[in-house]
């Protein structure tokens, strides 16, 4: 085994997709590297992330394996990124020197890396997804939609990755939201839109994105671009951070 161990951390939901969206990403970073690979997920596992963390540094302790790196797959940063997974890890560590009696290999370490939506090359993959999907000589209005928080200066990030990829942001949860958005792209004359879903998989969010837009069709040409991220991009900027 290599000395290395990389466990995986999505926020997970009841959408049984959020589970198969991480074994999935599991099995390409399996291909895409040597090191021992495992995942967990936050929330919709009969499992605490600490229990599923702890099953996984059992597999890495009977492996030989020294560090276990934590890489938390969130495209933004709140309360899950900031408290909830350091508070998991701790709980699994404490956990797994109970169970081995305090003899817990002093060189096994835990590490948390920073989460996977500060990779500096997020605003340039953006911008290129945009592209990839406009046609025609007329250049679309962009929007980039993430769920947004009421939290000061949470969105700055989103506003700033907007404006570098030539779009403004809307909010799932707070204003502007995606309507506010439309409503006043279409009194400056700009009808045709395209919509970036600034989330990490589709799912129950995306496809209720896509209920919101239905009735502009009518208006515009509006059009909902899949998730910017595909499995192995998300997967290369994940081990980067290794």
């Amino acid at each position: 085994m290599n000395a290395a161990a990389l466990f995986l951390v999505t926020h997970g939901s009841s959408d049984r997709r959020s589970w198969l969206a991480l074994q999935n990403l599991v099995t390409v970073a399996r291909s895409q590297s040597h090191f021992h690979i495992g995942g967990g997920c936050l929330e919709g596992q009969e499992l605490t992330l600490s229990q599923q963390l702890g099953e996984f540094a059992t597999e890495v302790i009977q492996g030989g394996g020294t560090e276990i790196v934590i890489v938390p797959l969130f495209l933004l940063e709140g309360v899950h990124v900031s408290e909830d997974i350091p508070a998991e890890v701790a709980i699994a560590k404490s956990k797994l020197q109970g169970k081995l009696q305090g003899k817990l290999p002093e060189k096994l370490k835990f590490r948390v890396t920073a989460h996977l939506g500060t990779n500096p090359q997020i605003p340039s993959l953006l911008s290129q997804h945009f592209e990839k999907h406009e046609t025609g000589a007329e250049q679309s209005a962009r929007i980039v939609m993430a769920h947004g928080s009421r939290r000061a200066g949470a969105n700055q990030v989103i506003e700033d990755l907007a404006n570098q990829s030539h779009a403004i942001a809307a909010y799932w949860g707070v204003e502007p939201k995606i309507e506010t958005q439309i409503e006043n792209l279409l009194s400056q004359g700009l009808n045709k839109i395209n919509v970036l879903p600034y989330f990490l998989n589709e799912g129950g969010i995306t496809e209720a994105i896509a209920r919101k837009l239905e009735p502009y069709c009518d208006r515009a040409q509006i059009q909902q671009l899949p998730v910017p991220l595909s499995s192995e991009q998300i997967i290369d900027l994940a081990l980067k951070f290794i």
